[in-house]
């Protein structure tokens, strides 16, 4: 997963800073022939990733691995 320094960090669409109380998504590292590497162990405003259909699919994707690790 991503580290994430809160009010040092930047999100690495906008560039702006990750800040205490942001919806803040990291995501893990990745393979290369993942069609999700560019999100590559990096943070993101939620907001900023919603704007886009491969951040939303990125989103969906991240939900995903989360789920398959619970069971």
């Amino acid at each position: 997963m991503a580290i994430i320094f809160l009010n040092q960090s930047e999100c690495t669409i906008c560039n702006q800073t990750l800040n205490e109380g942001q919806d803040i998504v990291g995501f893990p590292a990745m393979f290369k022939d993942n069609k999700f590497y560019i999100f590559n162990d990096s943070g993101f405003h939620r907001a900023c990733l919603e704007k886009s259909l491969l951040g939303r699919e990125a989103l969906k994707y991240l939900k995903e691995l989360d789920l398959s690790k619970n069971n």
